[in-house]
């Protein structure tokens, strides 16, 4: 008797959701809001659509829960099934499991629906490179604009997913760039246009100021040279965060919030395109990659025992970053032995490029709550073994 073989996944998903559904909760904890999850829940302060959207169907706590960690379990089996078969979806369930994903199935935040919705698109990118159909373009279609309307950062990385489904896909370019025109708009609605009419840029902006260029002499120096004003009152502020909210720092700090609204903008994206931040992240790259250990975030949230029991697990896979990036040698070489270049090679390129681009933007965009939004880039960065073990596993098993 042949084994049908969606059988194998479905009983991963089946295994993966007995371990991850959610218990019964407290009463008064039936999902964890945040300060923030008021924007979320009722869409507001120019955010995009997606989490608002999701929310108005998820009416009360306990279905935010099942219906957050069924998406989180779908998308992390199906992700890990596309690029290596059973071994890879038992991987990912596993690593979706685990607190430091799993823990944001249980919060309404743009965490829980970036987690899940990035690992979707990456799933079907790896489905749609291998084999076109309409049915799969929707889905790809569906999920790259969901995952673009979570958080304008999110964008960044649809281009380097884009890319080589264009290529591969020649005849199919006029469909493909319509979606990622259409996210690119997104991008700039959001992104650009609407986060100029709100304190959006000048609240991150002043927390990379006080938390990161005030604490680290060769940035402050290199700031003030790009006309960041040497005030007294930053001085005594460094090392604080969300300053932009209190009226009296701002009262106190004239000659910064001139500079803040009229240079810092340009001044930031002048040195972003210098050498300088790739050195700074890299140095930081295992740090911000870790999982999190903030108390602000899992404290009174109910889980699954198997949730903290699979963290070693989730800290046994991160590999050191002086090794992570030789992982990219591996597509060139094995299309080389094979002699024939394969989609999940150019994806998986693209894969490794995707996160260190999105580690970038999301360590120099904030550094109010990096451990929170690091939380994709963390996961996915565990994921890149099994990438491109997809480059050699393609091929044996063709």
């Amino acid at each position: 008797m042949r084994i049908p073989p969606w059988l194998p996944f479905a009983a991963v998903v089946a295994a993966a959701l007995v371990v991850s559904f959610p218990p019964p909760q407290h009463p008064d904890q039936l999902v964890k809001l945040f300060p923030d999850s008021v924007t979320y829940l009722n869409w507001s302060h120019g955010r995009p659509p997606t989490p608002s959207l999701f929310y108005a169907v998820m009416r009360t706590g306990t279905a935010i829960c099942i219906a957050q960690t069924m998406i989180s379990v779908l998308s992390w089996t199906a992700f890990g099934w596309m690029a290596l078969g059973l071994p890879g979806a038992l991987f990912a369930a596993a690593l979706g499991a685990s607190l430091p994903v799993a823990l944001w199935n249980y919060t309404v935040l743009s965490e829980p629906l970036t987690l899940s919705f990035g690992a979707a698109l990456c799933a079907v990118t790896l489905a749609l490179g291998r084999r076109w159909s309409w049915r799969r373009f929707a889905a790809w279609a569906a999920c790259t604009l969901l995952f673009t309307g979570v958080r304008v950062e999110n964008f960044l990385i649809v281009p380097l997913f884009c890319a080589p489904l264009m290529l591969w896909h020649r005849a199919r370019w006029l469909p493909l760039g319509l979606v990622g025109a259409a996210s690119a708009v997104m991008f700039l609605l959001f992104g650009i246009l609407l986060d100029k009419e709100n304190s959006n840029w000048q609240t991150r902006m002043t927390n990379v100021v006080l938390t990161r260029i005030l604490m680290d002499p060769y940035l402050l120096l290199e700031f003030q040279s790009r006309g960041l004003p040497d005030d007294p009152v930053m001085i005594a502020h460094r090392g604080q965060l969300l300053m932009y909210y209190d009226d009296d720092f701002r009262a106190q700090s004239p000659a910064f919030q001139r500079w803040l609204d009229e240079q810092s903008r340009s001044t930031y994206v002048r040195w972003l395109a210098t050498l300088a931040p790739h050195r700074l992240l890299i140095a930081s790259m295992d740090l911000v990659t870790s999982r999190i250990t903030n108390g602000y975030y899992m404290g009174g949230v109910v889980y699954r025992r198997a949730a903290t029991g699979l963290i070693p697990m989730y800290d046994a896979v991160a590999v050191p970053f002086r090794y992570w990036y030789w992982l990219a040698l591996v597509p060139p070489l094995c299309a080389a032995a094979s002699r024939r270049i394969r989609f999940v090679d150019l994806f998986a390129l693209a894969y490794l490029a995707a996160v260190y681009v999105m580690a970038f933007v999301v360590f120099h965009a904030d550094t109010g709550e990096l451990d929170r939004h690091m939380s994709l880039v963390a996961a996915l960065y565990r994921m890149a073994p099994v990438v491109v073990l997809a480059c050699i596993w393609d091929r044996v098993t063709e």
